[in-house]
């Protein structure tokens, strides 16, 4: 592995029109083709242009399928409107990894910080405040089995609008502030699609659809959504686990390791009663945190011991729960949600001067 990898980069190439080869080229081949985190111009008949980004976890590959797809099938024409596509961590990409040993994860780097990777963040958002935009979507996967669904930083007309083309279920989050649409939401509406496990075909169709819908729209959406089907969440606790605790699944057996239940991603987007068992830990309370929106240890408010098991102490929604230890360890273990009701979610009017076109 390059050692110099994680560290080299601290700009964004800056490329007019589609390299050779890239509508064919694999994640772990972009390397060959990109110096580093790579923003494409791609001509179209419409301004201002569409943001999307892909890869910002270098596992996380349906996002690259889908624009492929998508623009393979328009090569030799215009695109119905210009697009700016920002291929983020090709580094980790070379090894299907989320990121390199190293490396801080590319989608917590866009508030500030010290790191090369930083920088590069801010050569990006410098060159995006310039830019008028006409929408912004960063694509995403889950790590464990999740149904597919988007996500808003802020509760606007344009936003949601956005972000229901994609899906009826729709996520509320503030934090963490660190990553790309927080920081896409102060130029202009914003979205992540989290698009089921990576690489998977019905994942890619969905997203490439989604993608061809957002370039054809002639302006943005500004009325307030009306109900059908819609289910707004939002994000009130981060869980994760001790770096030091060693994870395992099933029937408790070993009283070295947080023991969680075998089905785990099975309660992902349920409501959950309050005494659902989440798992076994023989090692204390301290194993598991879960993190309120103003970094308050709320852990106690969710989640109760109760001889050896560790249970819900309250009716909630789980999220992004995953079985994927590395993942567990890298960011967290799941989030906590509670339900907005349609009334909460139409609070906030259009901040925007008007539908861009």
């Amino acid at each position: 592995m390059d050692d110099l990898a994680a560290n080299r980069h601290t700009r964004v190439q800056m490329l007019e029109g589609i390299p050779e080869g890239l509508l064919e080229c694999p994640a772990n081949r972009l390397d060959t083709l990109l110096e580093g985190p790579s923003l494409i111009r791609v001509p179209g008949e419409r301004q201002p242009p569409l943001f999307v980004s892909v890869l910002l976890h270098g596992n996380e590959v349906t996002g690259l399928l889908a624009m492929q797809a998508l623009l393979r099938e328009w090569q030799g024409r215009l695109l119905p409107r210009e697009l700016l596509w920002f291929i983020g961590n090709i580094d980790a990409a070379r090894y299907g990894a989320r990121r390199l040993a190293g490396q801080p994860d590319y989608n917590r780097i866009w508030a500030g910080g010290d790191a090369p990777e930083c920088e590069m963040a801010r050569h990006l958002l410098d060159y995006l405040e310039h830019q008028p935009l006409f929408a912004a979507v960063d694509i995403h996967n889950n790590s464990g089995q999740n149904p597919m669904y988007a996500c808003v930083n802020r509760l606007d007309a344009q936003y949601i609008n956005l972000a229901s083309k994609f899906s009826k279920l729709l996520v509320y989050f503030t934090k963490p502030h660190e990553v790309l649409s927080v920081a896409l939401s102060r130029l202009c509406p914003a979205t992540v699609i989290e698009c089921g496990l990576s690489g998977e075909a019905q994942g890619t169709a969905q997203v490439r659809d989604y993608l061809a819908h957002c370039l054809t729209m002639a302006q943005r959406e500004t009325d307030i959504p009306g109900d059908k089907g819609l289910a707004v969440y939002q994000t009130v606790g981060r869980i994760t686990v001790r770096d030091d605790v060693r994870i395992a699944f099933g029937s408790p057996g070993d009283e070295e390791a947080l023991s969680l239940r075998e089905d785990l991603e099975g309660l992902n987007f349920r409501q959950l009663s309050p005494g659902t068992l989440l798992g076994h830990c023989p090692l204390g309370e301290e194993v598991l945190r879960v993190t309120g929106n103003a970094g308050e240890d709320v852990t106690a408010h969710f989640i109760a011991h109760d001889n050896g098991r560790v249970v819900l102490q309250r009716p909630c929604l789980l999220s992004m729960l995953t079985r994927n230890i590395h993942v567990i360890h890298q960011d967290c273990l799941g989030y906590v949600m509670q339900p907005r009701t349609l009334e909460q979610t139409r609070i906030q009017a259009p901040h925007l001067s008007g539908p861009a076109r």
